[in-house]
């Protein structure tokens, strides 16, 4: 339909396309026609209006002329003489208004006088507007005529002036003039009466300048316009008559309607005719493509077969169906029978055919056929017979079907019924597929029946399902009103769960999936489905409401999010402690309880502890909706799924604020304690001072005096330090830096560690690289007490982790920066390796605490030195390092 619709409009666009080139070369000439004619027409009359108005311009100048040349006869006229002439010429011209005589330049007689005494006695010589047209009269010694003007006594004119020259032109006597009515002159020229012309006039001066226009629209003398001009020639200076008809040119020529209706009427009866002859054409091959479209999609074709000549006819289905192309093989009878119906079956098939022809009734059979690229079809055959008048057989025909799919379809039946036979069989334990009718009674049941405890599958049929189980009563009336749903059509199928008790006494759930279908062997609407016992699925749903409920109401918060940390879930203690609500939370980031207090590295280190598939247990700070803080012991795990991968991460926290208020208070307390201490230990250090003041001490009590000073110094020391750790873990400690010899305070220390250096039998010795020199002093930034802590914490540390019989080596390294490092025999177990520095972190010593390299890292902090620690088990050996700045810091 689309391609008849497309050659139809090839046609029509064709038709068209001649009919509409036809119509605009008539149509332009008869435009040209009539342009032409319009041209003609007001052409002639405009140049009646010139005539008229040369006629009457020029009549009326000869008029004045003559009272000019009387004058030059009659100079010494009297008022009698001269009224008696302009009254003969006011008679003889309807367009003269009034008549002056200005004898040397002077005008001193005017008719008629009456309302043009005001003119009397002027000179033009003292009149600007006036003269240079008068002095043009006598410089030229010709008529001069001006205006169009605005009268004074109203209305418009021109002024027609002559010269006098009297006694044969001897001298200049003076100038007569005239007023001419220009309204009257353009009613005269026949300009009041022009229905069917727009005209407009403008004066041209002597020169051929156009001056403005004084009759009519101005925008007539444009060009676009295209008027009709013409030139009204005055005896001095002339007009501009510029005409169109009236309302513009006209541009639709007299019948052109007429002609363009013709020729559209034309143009519409040969696309009428051409639109029948097309689709009469494609409703032909319209059902030609149906047919042969109609044979394809059923797979169907048909053929004829004249006995009379032996030739044959094949639709193009038949050639498909073959495997064969048309115009490459000639069909024939001998052909199809020995190539291309399979061997197994040409003898059935020839048969079949011959009994027909004998017999006069036609034939329908099965059989397969081969094409030639060895592909085996299955086709429904039928045919029958024509016969002459004498009962012989003179022609063959019928139809060939395709029928592999069906063929096909009925395999995957067969082996679909084995398969849910299978099915049944081995799932007898887990499903139960059921049928029976509108009123409950069972038809069919499978093998899984016996699994329900109500014996083989036999015993049931015939039987009804409200009267075989034993419901429980509301399983019952919901399998009922679910059955009711079903039969009565308000659903196509439906889902429900019921409970009832075996015979044995076992209570089962099962859910029931079942839909409405029609027994072709019945003959009427039955009920199948599958029901699936759940009793083992409930039990666990069971437990796992059980897990819900205890998580959903445990004093501790809960969170799980997606691998991408995206949350999951929250349960209400969560929403509790933050403020937040599950809506605000779900699909959040669990970073909007961040409350900077930790730095990224925390977060890092949780994370890295996560992706590796490990649990991340410790204390962390998070802020509330409220934007209160609050402290909390997490403990994040992983979740994996049954192939070992990570689906979840699954956090529990408790709310640790209450015992981290009372670490607050344990931890004032102590320092209060602390820093009273010191005011009874002043009195301790002082009190053996005042003693050894007196004589009568002998040696070894003053040597008992002297190690109890030295003891509470010590003591003292111990707390400030103490006070000032405290100071650095809080951030409150203030770091006030002094050039100190760092030389001479490791000597001290290694002094004061006499006693341990013997008892572990250890050697410690003094190494000096770089510009470092021993014996001279090595100044850096620092404060005393601080750095003879951390060396003495730090080679403390190396004498108690060094063998017996070692030596411990303290080097001194100054390039740009100072180094110190202390290195002993023996390496840091691996396990605290990564939380050396940490506090409390201790391994192999009976008295360890953990805060020997804790303070010490502190104190490097506090001075801004950098502290490292290096372990390497190939040398067996560990340097514990700080580098100190070679600038003062702030």
């Amino acid at each position: 339909m689309r391609e008849t619709k497309i050659v139809f409009f090839k046609y029509i666009a064709v038709v068209l396309g001649l009919f509409l080139a036809l119509d605009i070369f008539i149509q332009y000439q008869l435009y040209q026609r009539y342009r032409n004619d319009q041209k003609l027409s007001v052409y002639h009359q405009t140049a009646a209006i010139r005539a008229q108005l040369e006629k009457e311009v020029n009549s009326n100048l000869l008029l004045i002329q003559g009272l000019a040349d009387y004058v030059s006869f009659h100079p010494d006229f009297s008022i009698s003489e001269l009224e008696s002439y302009c009254q003969g010429m006011l008679f003889r011209s309807n367009l003269i208004m009034n008549i002056g005589v200005a004898p040397d330049y002077i005008i001193k007689y005017v008719y008629p006088l009456d309302d043009n005494e005001s003119i009397l006695g002027l000179d033009y010589r003292f009149s600007p507007e006036l003269w240079d047209k008068v002095k043009e009269v006598h410089d030229t010694g010709k008529m001069v005529i001006a205006g169009p003007l605005d009268l004074v006594q109203g209305g418009r004119g021109l002024v027609g002036r002559a010269p006098v020259f009297v006694r044969s032109n001897e001298y200049f006597w003076g100038v007569v003039s005239a007023v001419i009515d220009l309204n009257q002159l353009l009613v005269n020229a026949g300009l009041s009466d022009l229905p069917n012309l727009d005209v407009a006039i403008r004066s041209v001066d002597a020169e051929g300048v156009d001056d403005a226009v004084f009759y009519g629209d101005p925008k007539l003398f444009d060009s676009d316009n295209s008027p009709v001009s013409m030139q009204v020639i005055l005896s001095s200076g002339s007009w501009k008559i510029a005409a169109i008809p009236a309302g513009g040119w006209g541009i639709i020529p007299p019948g052109s309607i007429i002609l363009h209706a013709i020729l559209f009427l034309l143009a519409l009866t040969i696309c009428f005719t051409i639109y029948k002859i097309i689709t009469k054409n494609a409703e032909v091959e319209m059902v030609k493509t149906n047919l042969s479209e109609a044979q394809a999609i059923a797979h169907l074709g048909n053929w004829s077969l004249d006995l009379l000549t032996g030739k044959i006819w094949w639709s193009n289905e038949i050639y498909q169906i073959f495997g064969l192309v048309k115009g490459e093989y000639a069909p024939s009878k001998r052909i199809f029978f020995s190539e291309l119906v399979h061997n197994k079956d040409r003898k059935f098939v020839r048969d079949t055919y011959i009994e027909s022809m004998n017999s006069g009734e036609p034939y329908s059979l099965d059989h397969r056929i081969v094409r030639p690229d060895g592909d085996v079809r299955y086709v429904s055959s039928r045919g029958r017979f024509s016969y002459d008048v004498n009962g012989k057989p003179i022609r063959a025909y019928g139809t060939v079907h395709d029928i592999t799919d069906r063929k096909l379809i009925e395999e995957e039946l067969r082996e679909s019924k084995i398969r849910f036979d299978h099915v049944t069989e081995k799932l007898s334990s887990k499903f139960v597929f059921f049928s029976h009718t509108i009123d409950g009674e069972f038809i069919r049941l499978s093998k899984g029946f016996t699994h329900l405890g109500y014996g083989s599958p036999e015993g049931g049929i015939g039987r009804s399902w409200t009267e075989l189980f034993d419901f429980a009563p509301e399983s019952l009336i919901i399998a009922e009103k679910n059955n009711a749903r079903i039969i009565s059509g308000k659903v196509e199928s439906t889902e429900y769960e019921v409970e009832f008790t075996t015979p044995d006494g076992q209570d089962r759930c099962v859910s029931v999936y079942a839909y409405l279908a029609y027994d072709f062997e019945l003959e009427k609407n039955v009920v199948e489905g599958v029901v699936l016992d759940i009793t083992d699925r409930k039990a666990w749903e069971e437990r796992l409401k059980i897990l819900t409920r205890a998580i959903e109401n445990a004093p501790v918060s809960v969170v799980i999010t997606d691998t991408k940390g995206a949350i999951t879930y929250v349960n209400p203690y969560f929403c509790k402690q933050t403020g937040y609500s599950k809506k605000e939370v779900i699909g959040g980031n669990p970073n909007i309880l961040r409350s900077g207090e930790h730095d990224d590295s925390f977060y890092q280190d949780m994370w890295e502890t996560l992706v590796h598939g490990r649990t991340w247990r410790g204390e962390i700070v998070n802020k509330k909706k409220d934007g209160s803080f609050y402290w909390e012991l997490a403990s994040i795990s992983p979740v994996y799924n049954e192939k070992g991968e990570v689906v979840s991460y699954v956090a529990v926290k408790d709310n640790i604020n209450d015992q981290k208020e009372l670490e607050r208070l344990k931890a004032d307390v102590d320092l209060i304690m602390r820093h009273d201490l010191k005011t009874p230990l002043n009195g301790i250090i002082g009190l053996p001072g005042l003693l050894r003041m007196d004589d009568n001490l002998t040696e070894q009590q003053h040597k008992l005096l002297k190690t109890i000073e030295n003891s509470g110094k010590k003591m003292l020391h111990m707390i400030e330090m103490s006070l000032d750790m405290f100071k650095m873990e809080t951030g409150k400690y203030e770091y006030y830096p002094l050039q100190i010899d760092i030389i001479s305070v490791a000597k001290q220390v290694i002094d004061h560690c006499r006693s341990s250096i013997s008892a572990q039998k250890v050697q410690v010795e003094l190494v000096a690289s770089g510009n470092a020199n021993l014996d001279e002093n090595l100044f850096v930034w620092g404060e005393e007490r601080l750095i003879y802590s951390l060396l003495s914490g730090l080679l403390t540390n190396a004498i108690e982790a060094s063998p017996s019989g070692e030596k411990i080596i303290v080097e001194f390294k100054q390039d740009d920066n100072t180094l110190i490092s202390i290195k002993n025999i023996g390496v840091v177990p691996e396990s605290i390796r990564e939380r050396f520095f940490h506090k409390y972190v201790t391994h192999g010593k009976a008295s360890g605490t953990g805060l020997g390299t804790y303070s010490a890292k502190l104190m490097a902090d506090a001075m801004h030195y950098d502290i490292k620690m290096q372990t390497n088990d190939e040398r067996n050996e560990t340097v514990v390092g700080f580098e100190i700045p070679k600038e003062r810091p702030e």
